[in-house]
């Protein structure tokens, strides 16, 4: 059980204002609303005593547009701007004393199956007698853990909110105030539930509410005390865990490690069997719930419904032209070695020449150092246990840039020439190149190295740069336990997501080993190079990120370009020159060159 509150972050504006205060306000204070329409911010002034929906109810504004016909029937949802978590949703007999001065309310009419996102459940003297120093707050995010996920009756409150903020009487236990709130189904009741710190401390539902305030909770299961009630609807997984190598040792039976060639082994699970039993039998009732949720009627429709699913990320590259042609695309990439340890990704740009990250060869700011030579490029290793890999020495670092650019764009790569004549059977990715193939938003194709280990691919969309710290908060609430690690982090490296313009931003899987990839777009242009991520590491030394990042070809063809210039480098100009126009000006360079001068 929980003994003492947690410290909030220091550095709350890392990310937005994560902070949280319960001051008291004397009478006559005020806060802002706006509507869900027009967005237009709206103030309305409140004694301590009411709770929102009688303050909002004392503007004309508020009570012109839910007076509307065709808002009559409808819940009214309310987020919170403030808060350990922005936009969670309070209800409408929420204490207008727990709202801070100046804060926004985000005020939208839903439709409600179950009308529970409205009902006043409160004794009101309690409320209007209520002060801040009698109450606490906590927030409660929508999924709970294994068997318990399905928390909120409602559906449309599920589909908008990922915590909901609950207040309650100091004094009083957890269940008490969970049960008085009415958001909850029944089955956190029926059920050894306990509230979670997110992996940390466990409060039952029998202590009191005293030590919560101000925290984010999950609704978990006790261990060992389950019953065989469970709720059937499943929730996302929280996304881009990165496992580390100690992660993978600490797995249990499932991994271990081959001293003599450093690859992971695969073994069999011994609850393998008893986990796909479990498994089949909540089948049916997933099945039914999903159906129930979705309004399907019958198992073709499901089956429309997983497909429709799916495809939303893979289904410009599920056509068996591009599929093939990304096959033979990525006979290109190949995995960068230094001696026997695997460093990142890198692909043929041309001839024999590879293209990969800086930061995979050696050190950012002067790669003078590095050792050319003790590199070696793997082509084929699509098996652990492959014996068609190629491994070609590295003859030489030819071109690199870690910084900015005169320009102000951030540039990241190693131009490595390898010690081969020309590599005739891979094709050379430049001739993929397109100059005018969009970077800024749609679908896209990595293919690399993740985990140091053998070529994958991975289909995910581009996040378009207005939307960058949308999906930033949004990784942040899905992981409020990590918060602080977060705002640390992002303050520590100076996080500005749309820092550079040569830069778009990802969701993907390619973590660790997977620097260097090429990114592909729809139609299997090349247009950039995977390069890294927004990372943070927890105390267990695992390793998360909030979005992942590349940097588009046109910025590194042009250094590469004005490098090779100022070094004589001709046949590499024209190997990377686009236009016509360009290719007769390297001509005449190297006719030029080839000419004796007159005596």
């Amino acid at each position: 059980t929980g003994k003492g509150k947690t410290k909030m972050p220091t550095r709350q504006k890392a990310l937005g204002n994560l902070s949280r205060s319960t001051a008291y306000h004397k009478a006559n204070n005020h806060f802002l609303f706006s509507l869900k329409h027009d967005k237009k911010s709206y103030k309305v002034y409140y004694k301590t005593s009411m709770t929102v929906l009688e303050a909002l109810n004392t503007s004309s504004v508020f009570r012109s547009e839910k007076d509307k016909n065709k808002n009559m029937q409808k819940e009214i949802l309310i987020q919170r701007s403030k808060g350990a978590v922005p936009r969670a949703a309070v209800k409408t007999d929420f204490p207008c004393c727990l709202i801070e001065r100046d804060e926004t309310l985000e005020i939208e009419f839903i439709k409600d199956e179950n009308s529970s996102t409205n009902q006043t459940t409160a004794d009101p003297s309690l409320l209007s007698k209520s002060k801040p120093e009698t109450l606490v707050t906590f927030l409660v995010k929508k999924d709970g853990g294994q068997k318990v996920q399905c928390l909120l009756k409602s559906n449309a409150l599920r589909s908008r909110v990922q915590y909901v903020c609950v207040y309650a009487f100091k004094g009083e236990n957890v269940k008490t105030a969970l049960k008085r709130d009415g958001r909850f189904n029944n089955v956190i009741f029926q059920k050894h539930c306990a509230l979670s710190e997110f992996g940390s401390e466990m409060h039952e539902l029998s202590n009191p509410v005293d030590d919560l305030d101000g925290k984010a909770f999950q609704v978990v299961t006790e261990p060992n005390v389950a019953s065989d009630a469970d709720v059937a609807e499943t929730a996302g997984s929280s996304q881009n865990p990165i496992n580390t190598e100690q992660d993978k040792k600490q797995d249990g039976n499932t991994t271990s490690m081959d001293p003599s060639t450093k690859q992971y082994v695969a073994k069999p699970n011994v609850n393998s069997e008893e986990i796909l039993g479990i498994l089949r039998d909540q089948f049916p009732d997933l099945l039914e719930t999903l159906k129930k949720r979705e309004k399907l009627k019958n198992k073709s429709e499901v089956q429309k419904f997983f497909r429709e699913e799916y495809g939303k990320s893979v289904e410009n590259f599920l056509e068996v032209k591009k599929v093939k042609q990304l096959m033979k695309l990525s006979d290109s990439v190949c995995q960068i070695r230094k001696g026997g340890t695997r460093e990142g990704t890198g692909f043929l740009l041309f001839n024999r020449f590879i293209l990969t990250n800086a930061h995979v060869i050696g050190i950012f700011t002067d790669l003078t150092k590095v050792n050319a030579e003790q590199f070696t490029a793997v082509f084929g290793y699509e098996d652990l246990d492959s014996k068609d890999s190629k491994c070609i020495p590295v003859k030489q670092l030819t071109d690199y840039f870690y910084g900015k650019d005169d320009k102000g764009r951030h540039l990241d790569y190693a131009l490595l020439e390898l010690d081969v004549d020309k590599m005739a059977e891979c094709p050379n990715l430049f001739d993929s190149y397109s100059p005018n193939a969009p970077i800024k938003k749609g679908q896209i194709c990595i293919v690399g190295h993740p985990g140091e280990g053998v070529k994958k691919m991975d289909p995910c969309f581009i996040i378009e740069r207005e939307n960058r710290l949308e999906a930033a908060h949004k990784h942040a609430s899905e992981h409020q336990h990590l918060i602080h690690v977060i705002n640390e982090k992002c303050v520590e490296e100076k996080w500005d997501f749309s820092a550079y313009e040569n830069q778009f931003t990802y969701d993907s899987c390619f973590f660790h080993g997977s620097s260097g990839s090429p990114v592909f777009d729809v139609d299997c242009n090349l247009i950039g190079i995977h390069t890294g991520g927004y990372k943070y590491k927890t105390k267990g030394d695992k390793t998360w990120s909030v979005m992942e990042y590349g940097f588009s070809m046109q910025p590194i063809l042009d250094n590469i370009i004005a490098v090779a210039r100022i070094k004589g480098l001709l046949d590499i100009i024209r190997n990377v020159s686009q236009t016509a126009e360009q290719q007769n000006l390297i001509d005449t360079e190297m006719k030029d060159a080839e000419e004796p001068e007159e005596s």
